[in-house]
């Protein structure tokens, strides 16, 4: 059965007020007689009563010490605590009382207290190690995130010059394909002219044949007069003359052929040099036309003599074979022309074949580049803008890391302030 305080109040209270005032009441009815029996009444009952207030006192006392004695303990013990030391014991307490139910209480407070400072101080243990783990990870990530965003700055700048290195092939190549097309023409023009020549060629080549054949002609007539033959020699001479002319000319004609096939093999696509040479090629073919002229006047001139000298031949003939021999020699230096001159011409076109075809592909060659600066160009962007997103990124890692540097310090002094308990 519980014993109360309030009971043990009632009881002390009222134990202390029989013994003082059946104390009070034997002094005063019955001992009075006997001790001061001369005193007056009214001073030995203020003295009786004087020695009951000190008595009642005094009892008073010692009731309160006897029930303050267990709170003064247990006040010793929570001050104890308060200091920090929790690993205090308890004073035993047997009365059950409120007291003892203070003492249960404060027992089962001290151990959950005991419980949490001994969890708080795992668990500020653990932050503070998750802080230092999580800092050093922010650090760590933020310096990656740094080196990255380092990195796509250069990739960026890197991107940047592949685009102007694009555009500028761009352009090279757009002029590349501007005099790609415009040396086509050239050797288009160059054919053209050439094929002019071989047509050139083959005309003189006819006068030949004709001069040929009317020195056949005069081979079989007879020879006039000394003056007359010597007209004829002279004449003869002067067609010598000329076919000697254009027997250099058909050299040099092929000579210009050949030359002007090394400089289309050395120009490669360009062939820059050919126009030339078919300047050359063009003066010559003139050339062999005005001296095909002045021959035809001078053949007839022969033939207008020819009539008057048909009796004195005999004497010319074999001088007249030998020109025919030259003349046959000539033809064949101008069939050997047109052939080089043939040969010309279609090296000429295989040129232009392979420069349309290598036009072509510089074509092709132009939309590759232009495609690949329109990619650069869009490399170049999305790396800016990936930068930029580093650079963001950068900044949400320092503030994370100012944050876990927050928490850290809280932590830390909340580890100082659960470090003045001892378990």
């Amino acid at each position: 059965m519980k014993f109360g305080l309030v009971r043990k109040l009632v009881l002390g209270i009222s134990g202390v007020s029989i013994i003082t005032y059946g104390t009070s009441g034997f002094f005063i009815f019955v001992l009075k007689p006997w001790l001061a029996p001369n005193m007056a009444d009214w001073l030995y009952i203020c003295g009786v009563l004087a020695l009951g207030i000190l008595w009642t006192s005094f009892l008073g006392w010692l009731a309160a010490q006897f029930i303050i004695r267990p709170l003064l303990r247990l006040s010793a013990v929570v001050d104890e605590a308060a200091t920090g030391n929790l690993n205090v014991t308890i004073p035993e307490y047997r009365s059950n009382d409120e007291i003892l139910q203070l003492h249960r209480s404060f027992g089962t407070m001290l151990g959950n207290l005991k419980q949490i400072i001994a969890e708080l101080k795992d668990s500020v243990g653990v932050t503070d190690q998750s802080a230092n783990s999580l800092s050093s990870a922010i650090g760590h990530a933020a310096h990656q995130i740094e080196t990255i965003a380092i990195t796509i700055d250069r990739v960026a700048e890197g991107a940047s010059t592949q685009a102007e290195s694009a555009q500028t092939m761009f352009r090279s190549v757009e002029r590349v394909t501007e005099t790609a097309g415009e040396v086509s023409r050239q050797a288009e023009h160059a054919i053209a002219l050439s094929e002019a020549m071989v047509k050139t060629i083959a005309s003189s080549g006819v006068t030949f044949r004709s001069l040929v054949g009317g020195m056949t002609d005069i081979s079989v007539m007879s020879e006039q007069t000394l003056t007359i033959v010597r007209k004829l020699e002279t004449h003869a001479k002067e067609i010598g003359q000329i076919s000697h002319l254009v027997g250099e000319i058909a050299a040099q004609t092929q000579l210009l052929a050949l030359n002007a096939s090394i400089e289309a093999a050395h120009a490669g696509e360009h062939g820059l040099g050919f126009s030339v040479v078919a300047d050359q090629i063009r003066k010559l073919a003139t050339d062999s036309s005005e001296a095909g002229e002045q021959i035809n006047r001078l053949v007839r001139q022969m033939q207008e003599q020819t009539a008057s000298v048909s009796r004195e031949t005999n004497n010319q003939v074999m001088l007249i074979r030998q020109e025919k021999t030259k003349g046959e020699a000539a033809n064949r230096a101008l069939s050997e022309i047109t052939a080089s001159a043939d040969e010309s011409a279609r090296a000429l076109q295989s040129i232009v074949v392979h420069m349309n075809g290598q036009t072509e592909q510089i074509r092709r060659t132009f939309g590759d580049a232009k495609e690949i600066a329109d990619i650069a160009a869009t490399i170049s962007e999305g790396a800016f803008r990936v930068a930029d997103a580093a650079q963001e990124q950068t900044a949400v890692m320092e503030e994370i890391s100012a944050s876990s540097d927050v928490l850290r310090n809280q932590a830390e002094g909340l580890k100082r302030k659960t470090v003045v308990f001892r378990l």
